[in-house]
């Protein structure tokens, strides 16, 4: 599915402004990666390049509560769960968050008169891990790679085609939260994740982490947005399972703050850390390291190197690629 047929998909998500949105600049619902509803005020698409507002539009409260209606098939209770989390994973993996007002009752928070919708469209880009993985998953060395960026910096496609890649020669399962790697839908992956994965859907990461140890047998795991689990993560050092995971950092100086990462690195869990950039660099790594514990972290420096052994291989252009593949073959 090419990115304009994924802006339409999720245009159809949102039947009071579908019309609107498939009247868009071609340009627009090629490079859409979110699509934004405010009440009171015009429908926005954002691209990474551009802002683009839908001036004929005007966002009414009835008009989001219809939205939320079908995001939930018409059973909020069936939604329970993600809705207190401020979002919902739809049909093809696009993701609606939105906010409110919060009503709490001891330990639960809810939210009602939702007041604004950020549609994000899911993005399928194979090959886009192609060169990262041939940095990473061949090598001996290899425990775990973390894959670091800011909001919207392609992380989860990233991901997604990573675990595609990597499943044609190892056992790979993935733990899918949020159902956005695989966008599982009736049981079947509607994005490619290769033909040797297996997906926990929906599974709270803790749980999934355990299940997939103790019943799949994976020889890589991998998980988005890594959080509060991250010790549980950690546990897998030693163990014979390749980490492959996401967090949020807009670069390598936040990661070296991060609670989760120092974590996982002084673990020995993962001792590869890739940076992607976002905005005009969306999904390309600017910077990709091998880390031996947690203070080589704030050693890695701020340009484009994968530090092994001491040496130093250019990770970006083409040409640095193949002179890292050489290298790497070599070493």
């Amino acid at each position: 599915m090419d990115e304009r047929v994924r802006f339409y998909d999720a245009a159809g998500m949102l039947p009071p402004f579908e019309e609107a949105l498939r009247c868009v600049p071609a340009r627009i619902a090629e490079g859409a990666c979110e699509i934004r509803l405010r009440t009171g005020r015009p429908v926005v698409v954002e691209t990474p390049a551009e802002r683009h507002i839908c001036r004929e539009t005007l966002v009414g409260a009835e008009d989001i509560r219809k939205c939320m209606k079908l995001f939930c098939d018409y059973s909020l209770y069936s939604r329970e769960r993600e809705l207190s989390d401020g979002r919902i994973t739809l049909r093809g993996g696009h993701r609606a968050g939105f906010t409110g007002t919060a009503v709490i009752r001891g330990d639960t928070l809810t939210l009602r008169d939702v007041s604004s919708v950020n549609l994000r469209i899911a993005s399928e880009r194979r090959g886009i891990a192609e060169k990262l993985l041939s940095l990473t998953a061949f090598e001996h060395d290899l425990k775990g790679l973390m894959l670091l960026g800011a909001p919207l910096s392609a992380k989860t496609t990233m991901l997604r085609d990573y675990a595609r890649l990597v499943s044609g020669f190892a056992k790979t399962t993935i733990i899918d939260e949020n159902g956005e790697i695989a966008a599982m839908y009736n049981g079947c992956p509607q994005n490619d994740i290769g033909l040797n994965c297996d997906v926990l859907d929906m599974f709270p990461k803790e749980e999934g982490i355990m299940r997939a140890v103790r019943l799949l047998s994976p020889e890589f795991l991998v998980c988005d947005e890594v959080g509060g689990e991250y010790r549980k993560l950690a546990d897998c050092a030693g163990k014979g399972v390749k980490l492959i995971l996401s967090a949020h950092c807009g670069d390598i100086r936040e990661a070296a703050c991060n609670a989760a990462v120092r974590t996982l690195v002084s673990s020995g869990a993962v001792n590869y850390l890739a940076l992607l950039g976002s905005g005009s660099e969306i999904g390309k790594v600017k910077g990709l390291w091998r880390v031996g514990n947690a203070e080589d972290i704030g050693g890695c420096g701020h340009g484009s190197d994968l530090y092994r052994c001491g040496s130093r291989i250019l990770v970006g252009s083409e040409k640095a690629v193949r002179a890292a593949a050489r290298d790497a073959v070599g070493a």
